[in-house]
């Protein structure tokens, strides 16, 4: 809530409770109220969720089984103790370096699939370097990140999409 609210930590709905109007901002944030459009939005996106779930489980266990034998270490999204939403299906290339990533990604964008990498550690950008954060001091982020890619996951990829996707990630591997 503290950052959503300009940093303050009482809420609208808190702040009009008989004798407790009174507030502290905590912080220089943010306020990011949602709007009425944003809500609209949600509230019809809501009704579609279960499908939404459905066709992602689809597109990673196809993904999943494609990949089984390929030198790459997937994400697992599903297990009897825990099931992800699936918004993002992310792969480790094993062994490589984050040059070597960068390389592959190209690669599959020369082929017309467009990657992404999630995500870049915070140390690693400019306003987290000027504040003196150093990469060097969070090994493990680096080691999550230099050979991670996430491929493209939505559900109006048709099966075709799925292949090609696949069909690719063997090529530039």
């Amino acid at each position: 809530m503290l950052l959503s609210l300009h940093g303050q930590s009482k809420d609208a709905l808190a702040k009009t409770k008989l004798g407790t109007w009174e507030y502290d901002i905590a912080g220089l944030w943010y306020k990011c109220n949602m709007t009425d459009i944003h809500a609209a939005v949600g509230l019809a996106q809501i009704k579609r969720y279960d499908a939404i779930l459905a066709r992602r489980r689809e597109i990673i266990e196809k993904m999943d089984a494609a990949f089984a034998e390929l030198p790459v270490e997937t994400v697992r999204h599903y297990t009897d103790e825990y099931r992800s939403s699936g918004h993002l299906y992310i792969m480790r290339l094993e062994g490589k370096e984050s040059r070597e990533r960068d390389q592959f990604i190209v690669r599959m964008a020369e082929l017309g699939v467009a990657t992404n990498v999630h995500y870049k550690p915070l140390p690693m950008h400019t306003g987290y370097q000027k504040l003196g954060f150093d990469i060097k001091d969070y090994p493990n982020a680096y080691e999550q990140f230099k050979n991670e890619v996430t491929l493209p996951l939505h559900t109006r990829q048709t099966d075709e999409d799925v292949a090609y996707v696949i069909e690719c990630v063997k090529k530039c591997l």
